[in-house]
């Protein structure tokens, strides 16, 4: 749908997201007609951060405070001790999640 006043030209308008190595770590598309979302892009840094400090992984619409995703266990031994660990929680040997407080996450990612 064209806008009023709009040219024909088809435009995109892009967010990058870069980290301080200058490496391209996230690209988000949007088309000219819609607007971005700056809770969104908040969001995206502080998990992007939160994966590089606690070496985690973030599940769809993470927020701090929300469970995180753990690298896989490297040996039969490992998954088992986390299979049996309170604290985390294993739907299978190959896929565990645990709690990360929000207060954790935002003192050690905004003091930086």
């Amino acid at each position: 749908m064209i806008q009023p006043n709009e040219d024909s030209t088809k435009a995109v308008r892009a967010v990058f997201f870069i980290d301080p190595k200058g490496i391209i770590r996230t690209i988000i598309y949007y088309p000219l007609s819609l607007g971005r979302n700056f809770d969104e892009l908040y969001r995206v840094i502080i998990a992007l951060q939160a994966a590089d400090e606690f070496d985690i992984a973030t599940p769809a619409d993470w927020y701090p405070g929300d469970d995180v995703i753990i690298g896989p266990a490297g040996s039969c031994g490992t998954a088992k001790d986390r299979m049996d660990d309170g604290d985390i929680d294993c739907k299978d040997w190959f896929f565990c999640t645990k709690k990360l407080d929000k207060d954790t996450v935002m003192d050690r990612i905004l003091k930086k």
